[in-house]
């Protein structure tokens, strides 16, 4: 908690201010003067709770006052922790010892941080400023319309307070988790209803594929080495037919013969001996093994066998002389054929034409089968975007039962507290938040602006009492409005907090006796005319104080 605040540019009286548990009342005079420092002094307050408007938002203090120090000191489980903020550096917090003596420096986030972790506020997904923003009411801040407590100024969108909420209460992951899918969907969750889906032409995606495969099997087809099958195709005349197939009948006969006298050709060359036989060595080898052999005998023989290849080979010579001239007659005639076949231009002219079809064909299959790919590709997309749509939808309906159950337990409480403020006497505030998160808050058949300042009160006592708030800040513009009956038992509430409250209040003999007295116990500083804040007051100083 906040012990104790010094500022040695406060009146003599005030330089040094003890500060309580509970609630802490900085009360003005009885005459109800302003401009005797009692929103400043709230000021001061929220600066050492690392707020940081108290200097920059009055121009009067910077030049009546100019820069100065404020010192604060915090106690957190019985440990005291020392720390001054300067006018002049208002970005950074030093911490120091019992005497102001400097131990190191904080910047502004760091001390917040420090903050948030001592008052275990144990809510990641939000800042310490973010909480304090929201329930330290001061006037000059644009956080005090009474009809909207949940916003923390008059322009904000609902939606951004609802958040808040679900991050207070500990629901940021429903949060991001929409937050994600959006993301993904490029698309805000309020949009849905206005969307509509393009649907894909899955029929034309059967019809392509059809067509791929009747075309492959064109393709294969013409690729096919079936000159017939060709000339039917490309449609030439009876006459051009029966002349193509006439020649190439002719053709293949004379190629058949030449190949069949080749054969024969290559039998018989391959039977002529390329060398004599080496028959004495063989002899010698003979004599070797058997000295008695009558070797003139086996030479007698092998001369008469000699002459009768000698015989054989001028019968082969003439016989191969014989068919190389036939097969040379066949080659000249399968010559001549070729150049006929040729010089028709019809070989060139099925090439082009196979050609031209074969990539008109291949075109048409890539162009349906990039227009497939790309239809099952949107076909995959939509069924994907149909899928996190409806994930979507289900975070979305999660999300509204959430809020639901804080919306339930804040109204409930603020009944609970409503009965005795009131005591039973009136109708409780009522919150609700539709599931497109729209903020109604209202008192149910009143709608005097004192019932709709109690409201505010017991929204925040509300907020309070079920969550982690470090404090809570009103300043006298919004107490001073409640009746006194109401208001002595939100005194009360306050005062039994376990958590600090501060207020500022003047005019406090014209309450009730029991509100009369809490306020002077809980008095941390009394201020009026000719007992300012400051010492003195100056015109033009905060006009509504």
């Amino acid at each position: 908690m906040l012990k104790e605040i010094r500022c040695d540019k406060f009146a003599p009286n005030h330089q040094v201010i003890k500060l309580n548990e509970g609630l802490n009342t900085v009360l003005g005079s009885s005459s109800g003067t302003n401009a005797i420092g009692k929103s400043t002094f709230l000021w001061v307050i929220d600066y050492a709770f690392g707020g940081d408007r108290y200097y920059s938002m009055s121009d009067d203090i910077k030049k009546e006052i100019g820069p100065h120090t404020i010192h604060f000191t915090y106690e957190f489980e019985g440990q005291p922790y020392y720390f001054y903020r300067s006018t002049e550096d208002t970005k950074n917090v030093y911490r120091s010892d019992k005497d102001g003596h400097f131990i190191t420096k904080l910047t502004l986030d760091e001390f917040r941080s420090f903050l948030f972790q001592e008052y275990k506020v144990g809510t990641p997904s939000l800042t310490f400023s973010d909480i304090t923003e929201r329930f330290f009411r001061i006037y000059g801040r644009e956080n005090t319309l009474e009809k909207y407590p949940l916003l923390v100024k008059p322009r904000e969108q609902d939606e951004k307070a609802v958040d808040f909420l679900l991050k207070l209460f500990g629901h940021y992951e429903i949060l991001s988790a929409i937050k994600s899918m959006e993301e993904e969907l490029g698309i805000k969750f309020s949009q849905l209803k206005y969307r509509q889906h393009q649907r894909v032409d899955i029929e034309k995606i059967e019809t392509n594929q059809k067509m791929i495969e009747s075309l492959k099997k064109r393709l294969q087809k013409l690729m096919k080495n079936n000159e017939e099958a060709q000339l039917a195709v490309f449609g030439f005349d009876t006459h051009t037919f029966e002349q193509i197939t006439a020649i190439q009948k002719e053709l293949n006969s004379f190629i058949r013969k030449r190949n069949r006298l080749q054969s024969q050709l290559n039998a018989i060359t391959s039977n002529i001996a390329d060398s004599k036989a080496e028959i004495a060595s063989e002899f010698d080898s003979l004599l070797h093994f058997f000295p008695n052999a009558n070797i003139a005998a086996f030479e007698k023989i092998e001369y008469f066998h000699e002459k009768i290849r000698e015989i054989l080979g001028e019968e082969m010579n003439q016989e191969i002389e014989r068919l190389q001239q036939i097969i040379d007659q066949y080659d000249k005639e399968i010559n001549r054929l070729n150049r006929k076949i040729k010089e028709t231009g019809l070989a060139k002219e099925m090439s082009e034409r196979i050609l031209s079809q074969c990539v008109n064909v291949s075109k048409t299959i890539d162009r349906l089968e990039e227009e497939t790919a790309d239809l099952i590709h949107q076909k995959e997309l939509q069924e994907a975007r149909i899928e996190a749509e409806r994930k979507l939808k289900d975070l979305l309906l999660q999300q509204t039962e959430i809020i639901q159950e804080i919306q339930d337990n804040i109204n409930l409480r603020m009944k609970m507290i409503n009965d005795v403020v009131t005591e039973q006497q009136e109708i409780a505030p009522l919150l609700q938040i539709t599931p497109q998160k729209e903020i109604i808050f209202e008192t149910p058949g009143n709608t005097s602006e004192g019932t709709a300042f109690k409201s505010l009160v017991i929204y925040d006592l509300t907020i309070l009492e079920l969550r982690p708030i470090p404090a809570l800040i009103h300043d006298s513009n919004i107490l001073k409005r409640i009746e006194d009956i109401h208001l002595e038992h939100i005194l009360e509430r306050y005062q039994s907090s376990n958590r600090q409250v501060f207020i500022a209040f003047d005019k406090a003999d014209s309450t009730t006796e029991k509100a009369h007295k809490i306020l002077e116990e809980t008095a941390i500083l009394r201020l009026s005319d000719g007992n300012e804040l400051f010492g003195r007051s100056w015109s033009k100083y905060e006009s509504n104080d």
